[in-house]
């Protein structure tokens, strides 16, 4: 008896190391569709830089460059999808992820996708007959050269492989074009997503499916019809999510892609809405050009952080959140700017519906908003619903970011009236002591503003003041 409970101890043994090794932190997610979501543009120098080691590729085909074998684990370098593909959203759509998540948390990748495919390629019971109408089509083509002729059976054989060692957290879809504006689609990608979770032992509570926009009209996408059937998907599939693509280029080649710009915006926005699932945000604050949205009067360079107004009008930066965010569990945002902006910038905090504060910069390069106690006029913002945050620059003028983030750090305290030491200083002192804003009275009124290098012009009596939160008594 003693012999055989240690025989079936070392049988167990295996597999409890098996279970082991499935890392709940390893977050995975299904990328299939045709072109777009294959990658259309030529990656370019920024693209293959700065890709955090969390974010991994499991290739689902064999390739010769880089080298590439089929069920691997690679560092997620474009191209991802397959040696014909180029820059998609999936690329992105990690690199968000991964910035926006702890350090904890890794982000997998499954991608699939031929150019051109219409979506019955990914149904289990209608790929074969629609290889066998169309064996000369291009998609069939890279269906047989890539995925043994059976693209879903790839992702189920990949899928499930990926699941000894991670947990598979979502499934990201961009495919519409060769079923343009067929009121049929919404039902046959159900059906695909139910085949994935019932093949995959997972549920719709726990998998949520992420659905692209094909490039919109502005932009000069000839499908852009089909978004009236991408928008119907959170009615059809419940635990489904639409990703817009407002703003994000055409390559101006063809009118069914994008360019490198437009798929990191997208790619962004899909870590975005799965960001959202996981009861996490992007970064409040990206300073990625792909996250800023700006008005025709505005540009943006990311080296430098730089929001700059042409001379045609007020330039505008926008940060949106696809989901309201909730900032309410901090005091303050705090604005660092690396140099004075033009007195007449601000930033205005938009609440659900209408602005909820606007701060005029004032020659300040520290600006701090208490969120909990902001107003415009007689609108209030609630922290809880922050719908975007826009900065404004009067034509001509820049605005040079250091950093901006939220805080509960009473340092930040923007009540003038708060008393957080006291030292002396001889009034002679006044225009060494850089950095403040302004002086106040005890009784919080400002008696001399912004440049000490004008307070002994403006300011000659001794006593007490309130300089930068700090009592200073002036002799």
């Amino acid at each position: 008896m003693k012999r055989l409970f240690i025989i079936c101890a070392l049988m167990a043994f295996p597999a409890m190391r098996m279970m082991a090794a499935v890392d709940p932190n390893f977050y995975i997610y299904i990328c299939f569709g045709q072109s777009n979501m294959e990658g259309n543009a030529q990656p370019e120098a920024i693209d293959k830089t700065g890709i955090d080691k969390r974010f991994r590729l499991l290739a689902t085909c064999k390739f010769d460059s880089p080298s590439r074998n089929m069920g691997a684990w690679y560092k997620a370098t474009p191209p991802l999808v397959s040696p014909n593909g180029g820059l998609g959203p999936t690329d992105y759509f990690g690199r968000m992820m991964c910035e926006s998540l702890p350090d904890s948390i890794r982000i997998g990748v499954i991608p699939v996708a031929m150019g051109g495919s219409p979506i019955e390629m990914f149904d289990k019971d209608t790929y074969e007959q629609k290889m066998s109408q169309n064996p000369d089509e291009w998609w069939a083509i890279l269906a047989r050269n890539h995925y043994g002729g059976n693209p879903y059976g790839r992702i189920i054989e990949m899928a499930k492989k990926a699941q000894k060692v991670g947990v598979i957290k979502g499934i990201l879809l961009h495919q519409g074009c060769s079923n343009n504006g067929d009121p049929n689609w919404p039902t046959m990608v159900k059906k695909i997503y139910n085949d994935m979770l019932t093949d995959l032992g997972l549920g719709t509570d726990t998998v949520p499916l992420f659905v692209g926009e094909t490039l919109r009209q502005d932009q000069g996408g000839a499908c852009y019809g089909h978004n009236t059937q991408v928008a119907r998907m959170p009615s059809v599939v419940k635990n489904s999510y639409v990703v817009s693509s407002e703003g994000c280029p055409g390559n101006g080649t063809d009118p069914w892609h994008f360019n490198a710009f437009g798929y990191r915006k997208l790619g962004a926005r899909y870590a975005g809405e799965a960001l959202y699932t996981l009861k996490q945000h992007l970064p409040y604050f990206s300073f990625h050009d792909y996250m800023f949205s700006l008005n025709a009067n505005a540009t943006y360079d990311e080296a430098t952080r730089t929001l700059t107004a042409k001379y045609t009008g007020v330039g505008q930066g926008i940060w949106t959140y696809p989901h309201l965010a909730d900032w309410s569990d901090y005091k303050y945002l705090v604005i660092k700017l690396k140099e004075p902006a033009d007195p007449a910038a601000d930033v205005n905090i938009y609440k659900k519906s209408g602005i909820g504060c606007r701060e005029t910069f004032n020659d300040r390069t520290t600006i701090v908003i208490d969120v909990h106690n902001a107003k415009y006029n007689s609108s209030t913002l609630n922290p809880a619903q922050v719908s975007k945050v826009v900065f404004r620059c009067p034509k001509g003028t820049k605005i040079v970011f250091d950093d901006v983030f939220l805080s509960n750090d009473e340092q930040y305290n923007p009540d003038p009236t708060s008393i957080r030491s006291a030292e002396s200083i001889q009034n002679s002192e006044l225009n060494t002591q850089n950095g403040a804003d302004a002086v106040y009275d005890l009784n919080g009124r400002c008696i001399a503003n912004s440049q000490f290098s004008t307070f002994n012009s403006q300011f000659k009596k001794r006593g007490l003041y309130i300089i930068n939160g700090k009592k200073m008594i002036v002799k």
